[in-house]
């Protein structure tokens, strides 16, 4: 069998693999899914805190097949196929079929990965147009003639990119750098096809610039303070961030990758094109976060788009189509071993809400009461509502953002959920949207042992009156107090 068949059929094995957990999920929406499901059910062109693209994919599948747990992750599944796919064509193209199979398998191998391609966040459509954008420019730069397809598909990925994630700028700065380090490649600088491509796909922001515009410029000051600098602790940080690097990509392929492209780096002037245009898209920009790392903490998932490129770049290593050096390449059998290790801490990502209630400390069970007990609160909160004296004009009332977005999501008939926001709590999109009408009653739902948020609620209300408590979860879990508040008197923010 040849390796083009061998990733086919790991590829359709490993999708299907998820289509039938995602029929199968032990665990509900996470807070994020939630979140923005509830932007699907009101499209725009930008939101408070990422753009618009989540909150359109979503939709289309919701509005199509339906508002369900299983509709809402699809697209992960599906976009996370595509992915694969564009690191398998980049590779075969740069190399051979056998390098690319390694390469896409290096690539699915990982327990981010795993949640990747299966929790729909804005970061499955980013890394799918950025994988697609990898291959485009390069086959772009093969075809040295006129503006061909490749170059009008890397605008179209490049542009919706951005609509995903605001990170796929950097792409752009990225295509730059390697035109300036490959001698060969130099005279894109010069052709209207780099820049032409740049500014059509940066074209893409202006919807979304202009309602940032209007909206007070809401996303660029809440990614800004992404960066704003506290009390720094640069050794801890870093070291958070490496380990946080080790366990999201596996620890054999993480460190054999650094490595490689550390010696690579060092032998920069001896390099060919191919290496630095994947050094130029994986260990470059990984450096700019590394460095970040010594002046804050680093989300796991900032530094994704790096790995496609270090993916290939790695099999290239592992496949002996590049050297880095007598010692280093005497590892080379370590490649597929870290693979397969990859591999199983995948599945064992899949199977953690089967085996986590068992896993010894507090940390299994704080990340499983995150994923569980949503569907069941839901139903509570439902009942509840039915009970209230008047519950066609009962609207529900949180203070937290996740609360908001997953009674939304879980109530039966999933009701419009409002978000009161504490003092000095972080802004979201709850905060940019219309509040209920005036008059209406609210079942208010408030962590259990919230106190100061009850009196706070109440001056917007004619009354205010403890109705109980719900609870879901492994062990009441989430524990809850309900409140009525009576003739809504005035919303915060009017």
């Amino acid at each position: 069998m040849d390796w083009n068949k061998r990733f086919f059929l790991l590829l359709i094995f490993a999708t299907l693999f998820r289509l039938v957990y995602l029929l199968a999920a032990p665990f509900d929406l996470v807070a994020d899914e939630a979140y923005y499901w509830d932007w699907s059910r009101q499209l725009d062109w930008g939101y408070f805190s990422k753009p618009p693209m989540v909150a359109w994919i979503i939709a289309l599948f919701s509005r199509t097949l339906g508002s369900s747990p299983v509709t809402v992750r699809l697209p992960a599944v599906l976009l996370g196929a595509v992915s694969t796919l564009a690191l398998f064509l980049l590779a075969r193209r740069m190399y051979d079929s056998r390098t690319a199979f390694w390469a896409a398998a290096a690539g699915m191998a990982s327990p981010g990965a795993s949640a990747l391609g299966f929790i729909m966040t804005i970061d499955a459509p980013f890394l799918c147009f950025w994988s697609v954008a990898l291959y485009m420019f390069w086959v772009g730069l093969e075809k040295k003639e006129g503006f061909s397809r490749e170059w009008i598909g890397l605008t179209a990925a490049i542009g919706l990119g951005l609509l995903s994630k605001q990170v796929m700028g950097a792409f752009i700065v990225f295509m730059f750098v390697f035109a300036v380090v490959s001698k060969a490649d130099r005279y894109v600088l010069k052709s209207p096809k780099l820049w032409l491509a740049s500014l059509l796909g940066l074209a893409a922001l202006i919807p979304p610039l202009l309602w940032n515009a209007r909206h007070g410029w809401a996303t660029l000051h809440h990614t800004a303070g992404h960066f704003m600098r506290g009390k720094s602790y640069p050794i801890a940080t870093f070291v958070d961030f490496i380990s946080g690097q080790i366990a999201v990509i596996s620890p054999v392929t993480w460190l054999l990758f650094a490595l490689i492209a550390v010696w690579l780096l060092v032998h920069f002037r001896s390099l060919n094109r191919r290496v630095l245009y994947l050094l130029s898209f994986s260990f470059v920009p990984l450096s700019a976060v590394i460095a970040l790392s010594l002046r804050q903490r680093i989300e796991p998932n900032w530094p994704a788009a790096v790995y496609p490129a270090a993916m290939i770049l790695l099999a290239a290593w592992g496949c002996g189509n590049i050297s880095a050096g007598s010692r280093l390449d005497s590892w080379r059998p370590y490649f597929k071993k870290g693979v397969i290790i990859g591999a199983v801490m995948a599945l064992l990502t899949y199977a953690f809400p089967f085996w986590g209630p068992a896993a010894p400390g507090p940390w299994a069970d704080k990340l499983l009461d995150r994923l569980q007990g949503w569907e069941q609160l839901g139903v509570e909160a439902g009942r509840a509502l039915g009970a209230v004296p008047h519950p066609q004009s009962t609207f529900i009332l949180t203070n937290n953002r996740q609360l908001t977005s997953e009674l939304a999501f879980y109530v039966p008939g999933q009701p419009k959920v409002y978000n009161w926001r504490n003092p000095g709590a972080p802004e979201n999109q709850y905060d940019m949207w219309e509040g209920p009408k005036i008059g209406w009653d609210a079942l208010i739902i408030l962590p259990a042992g919230d106190s100061s948020a009850p009196a706070a609620i109440s001056s917007c209300f004619q009354a205010v009156n403890r109705l109980g408590n719900i609870s879901s979860g492994a062990g009441g879990a989430h524990r809850y107090s309900l409140y009525l508040g009576t003739s809504l008197k005035k919303w915060p923010d009017e």
